[in-house]
């Protein structure tokens, strides 16, 4: 993947005759082609292999097409990843053997988006930027001492104000939920600070997060933090916080992002109203949901397990759960309902006293570092971007069996 110095990108794409094309055609898509666009390029395709985005058929009056389209063009094409699952995207283009392949990262950091139209806040667009900015230094930095994480999913509540059948990370599943306890969850933060040298995005996650009445302390916890670049907080808009849980979102390492579920979303507009008064950074996004939040063994091979998770959008997003550190959500709550078979490589115990910080160091480097797949593969449907979409936030009435293995 090539991230020239920017004057000499532009000059060589403005004497190419060779098609320019954005691989993705959502918010970084978006702000690849105002990058590009401002800096005198013409974009003459953007690729997507999501049936949602090929439906479409165009953006910016620009057409849209399939990967497998990629092939027919001009072989000397340059193509641009315009999203944030980057590893994955260049597997794909590997496999295809396009040769020409970019990131933005000089481009973003050429651009004044602020005297540009792109539809999103000057908040947004940094919190997009900076993650995206970060999977690409995680991939031409790979033998770096340092030890960086892209997402930390930190889980404050097993509980959820809604009860969605098809939930990814499992709360259909939890019969007695119980929020985190808050000493363990500081305790397993402050270890794994003292391993890494930088985490991107701290999540802040439930169930409904602002469900636990402890989640002021959590936040203003991780605020102390150089090393974490932001903290965001993902609610279904169904409880208005109020005090420390308000007012700790007052920070501008802070940012909100509600998941609008319509009518389920009940107090939606009351949260908006009360962030935009305060000037605190949020953004309101009506999700897309795939066929993966159901626990079923699939008896597939090794082969289709690596695949599986080399191709998963959840392959960046750790998570502490109740002292433990896992790679992913499904991982995570799978463990902690004991729906799966327990497999110590897939876990680090942030609790565990008995181990030293250099040991636990070493233990975290591995959960990242030479995975083939996780023992959760196996009892997940996966969650790669042509997955089939599903509609989301389906009601259960009562918690789901969980199924033996």
């Amino acid at each position: 993947m090539k991230n020239f110095e920017f004057d000499h990108l532009i000059r060589e794409l403005k004497r190419s005759s060779a098609p320019v094309v954005i691989f993705g055609t959502k918010k970084v898509g978006s702000l690849t082609y105002h990058a590009l666009t401002n800096a005198g390029i013409k974009i003459d395709y953007f690729c997507d292999d999501a049936e949602s985005a090929l439906n479409k058929k165009s953006i910016y009056n620009i057409p849209i097409i399939s990967s497998k389209e990629l092939q027919k063009l001009d072989p000397e094409l340059n193509v641009f990843i315009g999203a944030w699952v980057v590893y994955q995207i260049l597997i794909q283009l590997k496999k295809l053997k396009i040769k020409n392949v970019h990131n933005s990262v000089n481009l973003f950091k050429n651009t004044d988006f602020s005297k540009i139209d792109t539809g999103m806040s000057a908040h947004e667009i940094r919190r997009r930027v900076d993650i995206y900015n970060a999977e690409c230094n995680t991939l031409t930095k790979e033998d770096s001492t340092e030890v960086k994480v892209k997402y930390v999913d930190i889980t404050v509540t097993e509980a959820c104000s809604m009860k969605c059948e098809s939930c990814s990370n499992l709360m259909q599943y939890y019969l007695t939920p119980k929020n985190s306890d808050t000493d363990l969850l500081f305790k397993s933060v402050d270890k794994l600070m003292k391993v890494v040298d930088t985490i991107y995005e701290f999540r802040v996650v439930g169930g409904e997060p602002f469900i636990n009445k402890q989640i002021g302390k959590v936040i203003n916890r991780l605020l102390k933090y150089k090393s974490i670049k932001e903290i965001v907080i993902y609610t279904n808009a169904t409880i208005i916080p109020k005090g420390e849980n308000f007012d700790c979102l007052k920070n501008d390492k802070v940012f909100v992002e509600i998941t609008d579920y319509g009518n389920l979303s009940r107090k939606k507009d009351e949260l908006i109203k009360l962030l935009e008064e305060n000037n605190i950074r949020y953004t309101s996004i009506v999700p897309v949901w795939t066929d993966s939040g159901k626990l079923k063994y699939q008896n597939a091979s090794e082969e289709e397990l690596i695949e599986k998770f080399n191709n998963c959008c959840m392959i960046d997003k750790t998570t502490i759960l109740n002292g433990k550190l896992y790679r992913c959500p499904f991982s995570a709550n799978a463990h902690n309902l004991n729906a799966i078979p327990h497999n110590k490589d897939d876990v680090v115990d942030l609790g565990d006293d008995s181990k030293t910080i250099d040991e636990i160091k070493i233990a975290v480097e591995k959960l990242h570092k030479n995975k083939k797949y996780l023992e959760a593969c196996k009892h997940c449907n996966g969650r790669d971007h042509l997955a089939p979409k599903i509609k989301p936030a389906i009601q259960t009435k009562k918690p789901l069996s969980i199924p033996k293995y």
